[in-house]
């Protein structure tokens, strides 16, 4: 499931300007070239999973970063980091569209019926039950993106509060 490369351009261009480092800095850190920089940043070159792995631990600290990585390497299958030009950047304008979502997804759960076997389900059923996981995937990914701008701008690590809720999780059975 996860690439054993990826184009990462947008991925470190955006790191570059966000820590204010050189093409030269960045191929200090992980132990490559300034042109292998300037190649993921155009994605002349995808990066390797090797070199992935080095620069999150390295940039643990930069959430859209390591979101942008994720992203990539899963194919698809964790959160983009939303920069297009229809998304204010804000935090209060991530969080009125998290909200926004979170409540389309949950309307939709209450018009959308699963106690019918998946088997026995009509085509019009599964259309349902499809436009139920759209809604749920758009709340996940501005929760995600809300989650990164808080983490960035609050300074507080995701991973810290995920060590702290796991031990609840367990105590209750969920893992």
């Amino acid at each position: 499931m996860i690439k054993k490369s990826a184009d990462v351009g947008r991925a470190v261009t955006s790191l570059l300007e966000e820590e204010g480092m050189t093409n030269g800095q960045m191929a200090f850190d992980l132990n490559v070239s300034a042109q292998l920089i300037s190649h993921y940043k155009h994605d002349r070159r995808p990066m390797q999973q090797d070199i992935a792995k080095d620069s999150l631990e390295i940039y643990h600290d930069s959430p859209e970063y390591r979101g942008d990585l994720l992203h990539n390497f899963s194919h698809g299958y964790t959160s983009p980091v939303f920069r297009g030009k229809a998304i204010e950047r804000h935090r209060l304008a991530i969080e009125a569209n998290a909200e926004r979502e979170i409540k389309e997804a949950l309307q939709k759960i209450e018009e959308v019926c699963l106690a019918k076997p998946p088997g026995a389900a009509t085509a019009e059923e599964r259309e349902s039950i499809e436009k139920l996981m759209d809604e749920l995937v758009e709340a996940r990914a501005f929760i995600d993106n809300l989650v990164m701008m808080l983490e960035k701008e609050y300074n507080i690590p995701i991973m810290k509060r995920i060590q702290r809720l796991l031990p609840k999780w367990k105590s209750k059975g969920w893992i």
